[in-house]
Formats: C-alpha cells, sequence, structure tokens
C-alpha cells in the first residue's frame, strides 16, 4: 500500500511531464461534461458580429491538424497577425484517431485564435467514434452559411469510410445548397477529400463536379487531405478544386474574395 502512494504520484508527474505528444487515448470515450459543445455554431455567431473594415472577404483554409501540436501552436500564432481576416475554415482530419482528448486539445489551442472558426469533417475524424464525438462538439457533418452575401457550404466527402455506397457527399443536399437564393451572390465549397483523390467515392466524381459546374456564381471548392497544396480544374469547366497543404507542413491558404472575385495565396509560418 505505501508503495502504491508512492507510485501513483510518480507516474503522475512523469505523464504531465512527458508533453503534449503523448496523449492517452480512449476510443470508447465520445463526451464528458467539460468537452466544448456546438462550436461551430458559436464560430458562426462571432462571425455574423463581425464588423467588415472594407469590400474585401478574408479567410483562412487549412486542414489536417492531426498530430501536429507544435504547428497548430504556430498556426494560431501567425493566424493572429492577419489583418481583418474573417474566419478560419478547418478542411478535416483535426484529429488522427477520432477520439476526444485529441479533438479537445485542439479546441482549447483555437480558442486562442482571434478570428471566428468553423470545421468539416475529414475521414480521420470518423474512425472509432468519431463521427459521435465531432457532431456533439462542432455540429452536422453537412451545413451551409451565407457570409456576406456569399454561401459557404460545408460538407462531408470522406466516401471511402462509406464503403463508397454512393451517399457521400450528399448530392442530393448540395443541389438543394446550390440553388438560387434571395441575396446570396456566389458560393463557395470546403470539404475534405478533393474529387481527384481515390478516397473520393468515384460514382460521384461525375455528378459531384457537374453540379458545381452548372452553379451560376460557384467560385471554388476548397479541401485538403493530400497533405500538398494543388489546384486542378475538371474537364469543361473553370470551377478551381483547391487543396491546401497541411498544418503539420506549416502552410495554408488565404482566400480573399472581392466583388465575386476569388483569389489565394499559400501562406507558410
Amino acid at each position: 500500500m505505501q508503495f502504491m502512494k508512492i507510485l501513483f504520484p510518480l507516474l503522475t508527474v512523469v505523464c504531465l511531464s512527458a508533453g503534449c505528444n503523448s496523449f492517452e487515448f480512449s476510443p470508447e470515450q465520445t463526451f464528458d461534461r467539460d468537452s466544448p459543445k456546438n462550436l461551430n455554431a458559436a464560430g458562426l455567431s462571432k462571425m455574423q458580429n463581425n464588423k467588415p473594415k472594407d469590400d474585401t472577404i478574408r479567410f483562412v483554409v487549412t486542414g489536417d491538424t492531426q498530430r501536429s501540436y507544435n504547428e497548430v501552436t504556430n498556426l494560431v500564432k501567425k493566424v493572429n497577425t492577419i489583418d481583418n481576416l474573417d474566419f478560419v475554415a478547418f478542411a478535416g482530419d483535426l484529429s488522427e484517431f477520432g477520439v476526444l482528448q485529441e479533438m479537445e486539445w485542439l479546441a482549447r489551442e483555437l480558442e486562442k485564435m482571434n478570428a471566428p472558426y468553423v470545421a468539416v469533417i475529414g475521414n480521420h475524424d470518423l474512425v472509432n467514434k468519431g463521427s459521435s464525438v465531432f457532431r456533439k462538439m462542432y455540429g452536422s457533418l453537412n451545413y451551409s452559411f451565407v457570409y456576406r452575401g456569399i454561401k459557404f457550404i460545408c460538407h462531408d466527402t470522406n466516401g471511402r469510410e462509406y464503403g463508397f455506397s454512393g451517399s457521400v457527399p450528399d448530392i442530393s443536399w448540395l443541389s438543394k445548397e446550390t440553388a438560387a437564393q434571395t441575396g446570396v451572390t456566389g458560393f463557395v465549397g470546403i470539404s475534405h477529400v478533393p474529387p481527384n483523390s481515390e478516397d473520393y467515392d468515384p460514382g460521384l466524381i461525375s455528378p459531384y463536379e457537374s453540379l458545381f459546374g452548372s452553379t451560376p456564381g460557384f467560385l471554388a471548392s476548397f479541401h485538403a487531405h493530400n497533405h500538398t497544396f494543388s489546384e486542378f480544374k475538371s474537364p469543361g469547366s473553370e470551377i478551381p478544386y483547391v487543396v491546401t497543404a497541411s498544418a503539420g507542413i506549416s502552410e495554408f491558404l488565404l482566400v480573399k474574395i472581392i466583388n465575386n472575385t476569388i483569389s489565394y495565396e499559400r501562406i507558410y509560418f
């Protein structure tokens, strides 16, 4: 008994001193009373309270923060140096193993950002009970919002995790979201897996790209997943598909929309 009284404090000190790269994960734990909730709704609420200083919409697209603890800290610091930033979009793979402790750590770090943020789900976030964790912590896997006349369509494109069932992405839902809407002058897609990836449902590539390409005012589709920057267009379409490099290699995209014209640049940190 005396031995255990000595051993337990010692183990506690060792675990704490190991640092944030040595998380103890429990894939069975999906939530606790202190876990943050409805983070996307909170980010959207803050966003709508923004007071723009000019006509430019500025937002960051980043992704694949899994296991990139030091890089996430540096990303937050870099984001906080950008003036007049409207919001940050995390394009999936917030976690490596889809467990609560990973997502809680990230949420605590992102509280330090000056700009509001939203997130979409990645394939790694769906591992174990990650879907349940994400829904409770962030909200729906498919959602949209209108900000300063632009409709941002955030959606799940992780087809492989659903067995290429023809259900993800949800083309029917996307068709409704891309319909003409009063007050909306342009559309932007944000999701994790790009349609040129082997992890994208091959049966849905054509209807997905056709839908975006035929939507008046569709400006661009942003993704992550590949961990390196790339951009491409589908045949016969001028819609750019833009993949951000991972947070782990210290890079993100800064996107600007001015008078329904979109541009983006790679930012290194």
